[in-house]
């Protein structure tokens, strides 16, 4: 590898950034809309400006709109459907928490993987993939496990699987379990009701739905 001394970096010259166009049509990320291109064209704010922190309010706003809840702690984050993913489970699972995870398809075992990194003692309650859970299954499961945590995903991206949620809450009321679902794929494309179904926490993306 070359190596540069600093009297000759003011020489070294950079070709202009000239992204290639695609047509994304794959479950994310996305082709941005021209409205969104324009947006992120602005200049730049700093994260304490009242400017910023009005379009924030804003955006929390639409948010809660979006997934239909009064939750005040509706947050965008910087990053991907993952880095929300990792956000929610940084917050609210404790080394040694029993969380029981609804495997129907990748992102599933994502939830599994990255549930047990932060020291989650994970079980499974899991059908084949492109399946989805039945009450009975999951009720099941929380009978035996008895986990701290539910994490489901709602729309698993690898399968198009939609989870139904109907009833879920009511059976994690009566284990005392919070309840977390991935929307990563749904939000936007699938009716979400976060109040009415009792979700304790839920993420998604910008890139997908």
């Amino acid at each position: 590898m070359k190596t540069y001394n600093v009297n000759e970096t003011h020489r070294l010259q950079t070709g202009q950034l000239n992204m290639p166009p695609r047509l994304l049509l794959g479950p994310g990320p996305s082709n941005a809309h021209p409205r969104v291109l324009q947006a992120i064209s602005n200049r730049q704010v700093g994260h304490l400006d009242p400017s910023f922190i009005t379009v924030m309010n804003e955006i929390q706003e639409m948010l809660r709109y979006t997934w239909q809840t009064s939750n005040p702690f509706t947050l965008p984050v910087s990053g991907t459907g993952s880095a929300a993913m990792e956000a929610t489970l940084a917050n609210l699972v404790e080394p040694g928490d029993v969380v029981l995870v609804g495997v129907i398809g990748y992102f599933g075992e994502r939830l599994v993987d990255m549930a047990g990194r932060y020291g989650a003692d994970v079980r499974r309650v899991e059908r084949p993939w492109g399946e989805v859970l039945s009450l009975d299954d999951l009720s099941q499961a929380l009978d035996e496990h008895k986990p701290a945590i539910l994490a489901l995903v709602h729309a698993e991206t690898s399968t198009g699987a939609l989870q139904p949620m109907d009833g879920v809450a009511e059976l994690c009321r009566k284990h005392n379990c919070l309840l977390l679902i991935d929307t990563v794929t749904s939000l936007a494309t699938a009716p979400i009701f976060l109040d009415e179904w009792g979700v304790d926490a839920a993420y998604s993306c910008s890139k997908k739905g």
